[in-house]
């Protein structure tokens, strides 16, 4: 079940294949979030670097587009040299921007020919700038979805005795179905967020259909309204997009609930019985006869509700006790297999007009007892507009006498019918899908479609989870009045304002739990039971197949972080190439370009407005030395020679000049040094 803390969780770390995304695209890596983070960090700071370097790429095709042999102004020199030094596109971006102010007004078309590498280098700064952002992103495609390790994957076998039954499967079952229940209102409501909704792979499950004004799901005459009843439908759920199994195509399978319901018609349905042992009188319903296990009629009537209760007028007093005030919901059940009631698994025996094709059916009745309407309600279920006076008799407040409501029906009943369907892809890749029918029926015909050696991944997955969330009746049939949400309206006696559709509310309710209910199976099994008491009813997996479902359910991990293999790989693919080619493409065009006559001029200017190369022609103009290496990275002079030094009798307009006569020899090793080495 989710808690507020993943971590409590077994999470697998290292490789793993997320089948959302293919074998290939799916190679994913697990890690904690810290060394995510430092992950993450990185790549920002290696795709920094590949913008770098991207950006030399841009100036050495570029500098090779605009050479030419011709004499040129100042502007066509000094972008030639910016575009051979330039480190990185911010630092042209600056350079741009003085040379267009300071050529501005000695060049034509200054502009013109500066601003095509202003735009690609602030677009190369700006793509970057995002790539650097958006690669942690690229990278964390999967984000926080994580593998758990499944080590003590097992489900719960029935258990035989039933006297420990209750303290066993039982209360298991109670248990997370109160879990499942809390966590509906949670997390199924679209305006609150609890601190728990972020485990599932999906927070929610919505219906892919609510239908608040449809028609009659059983014989119109049933029905207390032909339209305005309620349709839900799930659409079909995956075990691996929705539930979170991670297997691949052929090991998925897709689920389907609809639900129909609709508050019925009492008149000619409805009796009043007097008992004369007990001197009180009785609301019997009649909607089918009960049945015990042993298929026996037990009594000719669906329930029956005492109508003592129900005082014309009421005293609201405190005598110092505290009574509890509630609802009360009475459930019956049928399942139907093949067209026919399944006696073995039904409580009652539905009346023609009730009874479902193929479908399975239950119907509860409502009882307010002795709760008090402040309002009246039109809700179909619900309906307290029978007027009734209440003295209100409590020292702490002086109401005096008042007129509230009650319910109108001692038993006001609502049924509905189930349909489920299950789909399946398989090892041909053809879709094969049951009819939308009964829960039984669907069962048994989803077996019936299973290739031979899909049925054993398919056994432990029905086993682990639709097998214990069988229906939209459970969490009724467990919790009981604990599913009503209109108890938040509950002060007491005083029940207030109801919404006129709150039964269709309720039973949106009792779906987000069943479906909560649903989710919280799937991630159950693969946790396993540690308490003791349940050793001897586990069921551990046995073969390859049961255990590699147990090490393929996904949750959602704050905790850590699930990096894309792929997506990491080409990033440092594609950036280590354009690092590789920043470094090499120029040595290469150097090498071969000089062989090409029409190459040979921008391949030398290339050379030549290498920084170390425009110092060497500046010093080698004043004749003061002789140099080696012009077309090379480092050019040098001869041993001893002296170079040019700044001429500033004009600060504003320095100079090379010749160094003075008496200058120290600095640039070359001493006789004495080289005779020292050869020694």
């Amino acid at each position: 079940m989710p808690t507020d803390s993943a971590t409590t969780y077994d999470v697998r770390l290292g490789v793993w294949t997320d089948w959302s995304r293919g074998g290939v695209y799916g190679a994913t890596l697990t890690c904690t979030r810290s060394e995510g983070n430092l992950l993450i960090a990185f790549l920002a700071f290696f795709v920094a670097l590949v913008g770098t370097r991207f950006w030399r790429l841009v100036c050495l095709i570029l500098h090779h587009i605009y050479s030419k042999e011709h004499p040129s102004d100042g502007v066509y020199h000094q972008r030639q040299v910016l575009l051979r030094n330039t480190p990185s596109p911010e630092a042209a971006l600056e350079m741009i921007a003085y040379m267009g102010l300071s050529w501005r007004h000695n060049a034509k078309q200054v502009w013109a020919r500066l601003l095509p590498i202003f735009g690609l280098a602030m677009a190369c700064l700006t793509g970057f700038i995002l790539a650097g952002g958006f690669s942690s992103r690229v990278a964390t495609l999967v984000g926080s979805e994580v593998l758990l390790s499944g080590a003590n994957c097992a489900f719960l076998g029935e258990d035989p005795n039933m006297s420990t039954y209750g303290d066993t499967v039982g209360s298991n079952i109670a248990e997370n179905m109160i879990e499942a229940e809390n966590y509906a209102r949670q997390c199924y409501n679209s305006v609150s967020v609890g601190v728990s909704c972020g485990t599932y792979i999906k927070k929610q499950l919505p219906p892919a259909l609510i239908d608040n004004n449809a028609s009659c799901p059983f014989d119109t005459r049933v029905c207390n309204h032909t339209a305005g009843n309620l349709l839900i439908d799930t659409g079909l759920l995956d075990s691996h997009y929705d539930f979170g199994r991670n297997t691949p195509t052929n090991k998925r399978i897709q689920f389907r609930r609809t639900i129909h319901c609709a508050p019925l018609a009492t008149k000619g349905y409805r009796f009043r019985t007097y008992d004369v042992a007990r001197n009180q009188s009785y609301t019997t319903y009649y909607y089918g006869p009960l049945q015990n296990v042993n298929k026996s009629i037990t009594v000719n009537y669906t329930t029956q509700f005492s109508d003592n209760i129900y005082p014309d007028i009421e005293e609201l007093t405190h005598n110092g006790e505290d009574t509890v005030h509630d609802f009360s919901v009475r459930a019956h059940y049928s399942l139907h297999w093949n067209g026919s009631l399944d006696h073995d698994y039904s409580s009652f025996v539905p009346i023609p007009e009730l009874t479902p094709q193929n479908a399975s059916l239950f119907i509860l009745f409502l009882s307010s007892g002795s709760l008090l309407f402040t309002h009246p309600s039109n809700d179909s279920w619900y309906g307290g507009t029978t007027n009734t006076t209440v003295i209100h008799k409590l020292k702490v407040s002086d109401w005096g006498n008042m007129t509230m409501f009650r319910q109108s029906e001692p038993g006001a009943p609502l049924a509905c019918k189930e349909l489920e369907q299950y789909c399946y892809r398989g090892v041909k890749g053809q879709q094969k899908c049951t009819p939308l029918e009964s829960p039984s029926n669907s069962m048994a015909d989803i077996i019936n479609l299973l290739d031979e050696e899909d049925r054993v991944w398919f056994d432990w997955l029905f086993l682990t989870t639709f097998n214990i969330a069988r229906s939209t009746r459970q969490p009724l049939a467990l919790l009981g009045t604990q599913v009503l949400t209109a108890r938040n309206k509950l002060n007491g006696p005083l029940l207030g304002s109801l919404p006129d559709n709150q039964w269709q509310l309720e039973v949106q309710h009792w779906h987000a739990t069943a479906m909560a209910f649903l989710q919280a199976c799937f991630l159950e099994s693969i946790i396993g039971f540690q308490d003791p008491k349940y050793s001897h009813l586990i069921r551990y997996p046995n073969t390859t197949t049961e255990k590699d479902l147990c090490a393929n359910q996904k949750i959602l991990a704050e905790g850590y972080v699930s990096v894309s293999i792929f997506s990491v790989t080409c990033i440092f693919l594609g950036g280590g190439l354009i690092i590789i080619l920043s470094f090499t493409l120029g040595p290469i065009l150097s090498c071969y370009l000089p062989r090409i006559k029409n190459y040979r001029y921008s391949s030398l200017e290339w050379s030549v407005n290498d920084t170390f190369q425009q110092q060497r022609l500046a010093h080698e103009a004043t004749g003061l030395s002789t140099w080696s290496g012009g077309t090379e990275a480092v050019p040098v002079t001869k041993s001893g020679d002296l170079l040019a030094v700044l001429d500033i009798t004009d600060p504003t307009h320095p100079k090379l000049r010749a160094p003075a006569v008496d200058s120290p020899q600095i640039s070359g090793p001493s006789n004495d040094e080289d005779a020292e080495e050869k020694q």
